[in-house]
């Protein structure tokens, strides 16, 4: 099968090179270190160009064909207005691509960009590309869209920044030559409202890596700390939910319905794992406090290594996940995680979940994103064991499906090995 793309003559006789970038934590993007392997696999060099506020999966530390290139986390300790600091932050960022490209100029053929976020990122490559490198193929990974999660902040799709942005995406992108999307609906919106070729779209679902795997009850090892001095863990269901603690998953609706989980007698007690940092998690453990839970209801936060989340998941009876999206066109990699591990989720409903979690299938889908509407999700599934048994079984055939398989179907006839 022919390549996507035609390779540089001048870089026939040489393996061919790849830059990833992402800004954000590498550890926390499981998505572009799984792109990273599979680029690997067939021979790539690899530049990894992200965040290294937590140590990278040892698979990628111990890739010999994966070169790890940190970017500089930038944070606003001195709380400027927020459009003072992002203007200082594009500033230092534009300085940092724009170095890490030209000391890489002479061997990349390829540059893969995460989106959100793409500013500035995506300009830089692009000017990189018509005035040091024209040979240079620019893939976009279509995550979400920037200017929906930028809305979260003005709620108003008319206001000039997020017009700007929505602009600035919808322009830029289609100078990729080829668009990467999480789901079928985000592939339609860019064809249709961004107008990109429909030839340079292509939709890879997000799949589990091979450390997400599922074990049985009796397997389950209760020895890391997150389950010190949890002496009843037999006759607690787990629950377990992953988060970034950002506006777009309210937490509030949560607790609240544990709350009436709480107060119902026909409940058995639960044991909640929240994992993940961000910057409203001071505020969820406030409102633990306040909400005073009894031992019925145990909550624990705690932030996991690339090699224990998988671990802790597999331990789980029942995954949750809050996310609503804030274009509702993309999807949240904590389900396929759980799918990975083999665990059934109750999820919050939105335009594209259905292309991932089957209601009554392999979860739950809470139609009103409601506190009494999740509790009665939490609650069918911890009292009705036949139910739980059925959503087990469809989570564990979720689980078959991987990203290797994925990758190589969608991918790597695009790619292809070296000839």
């Amino acid at each position: 099968m022919p390549y996507l793309f035609q390779t540089n003559l001048k870089h026939r006789n040489k393996r061919r090179t790849i830059s990833i970038f992402v800004m954000g934590d590498l550890c926390h993007s499981p998505r572009i270190c799984y792109h990273a392997l599979s680029f690997s696999s067939i021979d790539y060099n690899v530049n990894l160009c992200g965040y290294v506020e937590s140590e990278p999966p040892y698979e990628i530390i111990d890739d010999i064909n994966i070169d790890i290139i940190p970017i500089k986390v930038l944070k606003n300790k001195k709380n400027l207005p927020f459009i003072v600091f992002a203007g200082f932050k594009m500033f230092i960022q534009i300085i940092q691509i724009w170095k890490i490209m030209w000391k890489t100029r002479k061997e990349v053929d390829y540059v893969l960009i995460q989106n959100p976020p793409c500013i500035p990122i995506l300009l830089i490559i692009l000017i990189f590309k018509y005035t040091i490198n024209n040979q240079l193929k620019i893939i976009i990974d279509w995550h979400n869209l920037n200017y929906t999660i930028l809305n979260l902040r003005y709620q108003n799709l008319n206001n000039p920044f997020v017009v700007i942005v929505r602009k600035y995406e919808e322009i830029l992108g289609k100078f990729a030559n080829l668009n990467i999307t999480v789901t079928k609906q985000m592939k339609k919106f860019l064809v249709e409202q961004f107008c990109f070729n429909k030839s340079k779209v292509v939709t890879l679902y997000d799949r589990p890596g091979k450390q997400f795997q599922p074990i049985a009850v009796t397997d389950r090892n209760y020895n890391h700390e997150v389950f010190t001095d949890m002496n009843d863990l037999p006759e607690r269901k787990i629950l377990v939910s992953s988060t970034s603690f950002t506006p777009d998953e309210d937490f509030n609706l949560l607790l609240n319905a544990l709350k009436k989980y709480e107060a119902d007698s026909e409940t058995p007690p639960i044991y909640l794992i929240v994992t993940g940092k961000g910057p409203m998690k001071e505020e969820f453990l406030k409102t633990v406090d306040k909400l005073s839970f009894s031992s019925k209801v145990i909550i624990s936060t705690s932030w996991l290594s690339s090699e224990d989340y998988p671990k802790i998941l597999a331990t789980a009876d029942l995954g949750v996940s809050l996310h609503t999206s804030s274009s509702g066109i993309d999807l949240p990699m904590k389900i396929v995680d759980f799918f990975g591990s083999g665990i059934p989720v109750v999820s919050l409903n939105f335009p594209a979940i259905s292309e991932l979690v089957k209601d009554e299938v392999n979860g739950l889908v809470v139609k009103k994103s409601s506190s009494n509407e999740l509790f009665r999700a939490i609650k069918s599934v911890f009292t009705n064991d036949e139910l739980l048994r059925t959503l087990k079984d469809g989570a564990l055939n979720e689980s078959k499906s991987r990203w290797d398989e994925n990758w190589a179907r969608v991918l790597k006839p695009k790619f292809g090995n070296k000839q």
